[in-house]
């Protein structure tokens, strides 16, 4: 990784880590550049899971309306089985009778 820095005359520099706390030459016109210290950013747990890509099937976040048995049995690499809202087509788990999401009654003949 390297530290941007911008030279007394403008110039746009990226320097090398193992430059950082030192003073160097601008290369473009020789002005005295001091360089920084790298500066350590926090990372969202977001931007961490958008710079690891897609997740394998069983995750175990908790979607709205999923219990504790759940999210245990995601944990474990259960996955366990979903079904779609007829109404606001979101999947929900096949054991559910109304939508958490709209509150559609969705409990067809087979479930009784």
């Amino acid at each position: 990784m390297s530290i941007q820095v911008v030279c007394p005359n403008g110039h746009a520099l990226s320097a090398k880590d193992s430059f950082a706390g030192k003073r160097a030459l601008c290369p473009v016109c020789k002005a005295p550049v001091k360089v920084p210290q790298a500066v350590a950013r926090e990372v969202s747990e977001d931007a961490i899971l958008d710079y690891l890509g897609p997740q394998p099937a069983a995750q175990t976040h908790r979607a709205e309306g999923d219990s504790d048995a759940t999210v245990r049995m995601a944990a474990e690499g259960h996955v366990p089985p979903k079904k779609s809202c007829g109404r606001c087509n979101r999947e929900i788990p096949a054991r559910t009778h109304v939508c958490p999401h709209c509150h559609a009654y969705i409990a067809g003949l087979s479930d009784l």
